[in-house]
């Protein structure tokens, strides 16, 4: 596939390089995961597979070859254009036959923030420490203008299925963001404990794959502390020394030395991820157990949809 238009922020990504942290190389991997992994299964693919994540405006991509593709994450209204100028509107989460010589573009921006292509038996991106995540800082993987990626050969298939809605992340707007107490939640005056669970923050256009900084009343400790540097990871939330706060996202860094005072639970980090700058969210604190019984019923329908898949493809 060729890159005609690289679009804004597009990159390649899978579900990062997670095991040298220690060595202070920050994991990367899609913003959300989740819709990465259920594109993927959807395809037969193994979920750790590469996808494109796209913001708008998108991407265009040549299919110089036939391709088996799916679309989901954020909705920004996909169709395909052929050589003649036909062109046909793409379903969001289903399996879609692409003929070679068909340009994929996207119309507008609906809702979400980050879109994810996968392409079935998946993207030949190169690979380093076991991830094809892009990481714009060394320039590993980056997207240009022209640039392609080799697919693998495809057969044409009669089993194109689609992802209902009791299985996809359940993105809207100003979602209720669940919380497990960080490490010094507890240094919060009450007045600010209150704050957290009780006003809405807004996502501040300074916010990146890095962070996303927060707007709202400013929380107080009640002592100044200092801390030492300890791990951090995608979805520790953070206080700034102005009374705001910032969350980690994929691309965090490895430690961080201001107070964490939550972490999003793993089950809501898409529905933060598809939120963008001015976007509000609310917070709700929950037990780490009631996050851990979230994410084990998560796990256990996206290994359902992985039987079924596989199973189809057998019959």
């Amino acid at each position: 596939m060729q890159f005609l238009k690289p679009g804004i922020l597009s990159t390649i990504q899978d579900t990062g390089r997670n095991a040298y942290r220690y060595s202070g190389i920050n994991p990367n991997g899609a913003m959300d995961k989740t819709a990465a992994r259920l594109l993927n299964i959807l395809l037969g693919n193994h979920e750790n597979e590469a996808v494109l994540e796209c913001h708008f405006p998108a991407p265009e991509i040549l299919f110089e070859e036939a391709a088996i593709i799916a679309i989901g994450g954020a909705d920004f209204a996909p169709y395909l254009s052929n050589e003649n100028g036909g062109i046909s509107p793409i379903n969001n989460w289903q399996a879609i036959q692409v003929p070679a010589g068909n340009t994929l573009k996207f119309r507008k921006r609906i809702s979400g923030q980050c879109a994810y292509l996968a392409v079935k038996e998946g993207i030949q991106a190169q690979a380093w420490l076991g991830s094809k995540s892009t990481n714009s800082l060394l320039n590993f993987n980056t997207i240009r203008s022209r640039q392609r990626f080799a697919l693998s050969s495809t057969n044409p298939s009669a089993f194109l299925p689609y992802l209902g809605l009791s299985i996809r992340p359940p993105y809207g707007a100003s979602p209720m963001i669940r919380l497990i107490k960080g490490n010094e939640y507890d240094l919060l005056t009450n007045d600010s404990r209150a704050l957290l669970q009780s006003q809405p923050f807004t996502i501040s256009p300074q916010s990146n794959r890095m962070g996303y900084r927060l707007m709202g009343e400013a929380l107080q400790l009640s002592e100044k502390t200092e801390l030492v540097s300890s791990a951090v990871d995608f979805g520790t939330v953070q206080l700034l020394p102005d009374g705001q706060m910032i969350i980690l996202m994929a691309d965090h860094q490895t430690t961080g030395g201001y107070p964490r005072v939550g972490h999003v639970i793993s089950v809501d980090l898409p529905l933060l991820a598809q939120c963008g700058p001015k976007d509000t969210i609310r917070f709700q604190c929950i037990s780490a157990a009631e996050a851990e019984d979230l994410l084990i019923l998560r796990e256990k329908e996206m290994k359902k949809l992985k039987a079924t898949i596989r199973f189809m493809n057998i019959i």
